[in-house]
């Protein structure tokens, strides 16, 4: 039982949930990297303040996409990476592709696992990362688990097509 079903006992469980998110994938992660000058996996650094950070809203279907630096949790030898993410209200859960996961943590470490804790923004935070399956295995989402755990609004600029997260 992960935290978030320890305090919410009649809350869906990952095994359970699934969500259809057909236009994003890792190709698109990719695209979305480059178009915006910050390349999905690439090397990262925790910035100073954490927050806020920008992002876009993405094709016809307005998918709120931003860049968010990630490591694994109080590992400070494995890699920060720049890691692009849907952000969904949609997703009580925060979860991570396969790539994502083994280009943070290595190869073959995701056989097997259900979750890993990291941190996110700053090296001091801990968030736990499902790992993405059915519909939306080739999609990273920040789901409302990390949003509330992290204090986390969205600030919409629908005109020119960005966003931030702020901190409450």
């Amino acid at each position: 039982m992960n935290n978030y079903e320890q305090f919410y006992p009649l809350a869906m469980s990952y095994k359970e949930f699934d969500i259809k998110i057909p236009d994003i994938n890792e190709t698109k992660l990719e695209e979305i990297g480059i178009a915006e000058d910050v390349g999905h996996l690439s090397p990262g650094t925790f910035p100073v303040p954490a927050f806020p950070v920008h992002g876009i809203l993405y094709g016809l279907n307005c998918r709120l996409m931003v860049p968010l630096t990630f490591q694994r949790y109080q590992k400070p030898d494995f890699p920060i990476l720049n890691v692009w993410c849907l952000v969904s209200t949609a997703s009580p859960f925060t979860c991570l592709t396969k790539k994502t996961l083994e280009a943070l943590l290595g190869a073959g470490t995701v056989v097997g696992r259900t979750f890993f804790s990291c941190a996110v923004q700053d090296k001091n935070t801990r968030i736990e990362c499902q790992v993405s399956k059915g519909n939306f295995e080739n999609v990273n989402i920040l789901g409302m688990d990390s949003l509330r755990q992290l204090e986390l609004s969205l600030n919409i600029n629908w005109q020119g097509s960005r966003f931030e997260l702020i901190r409450n």
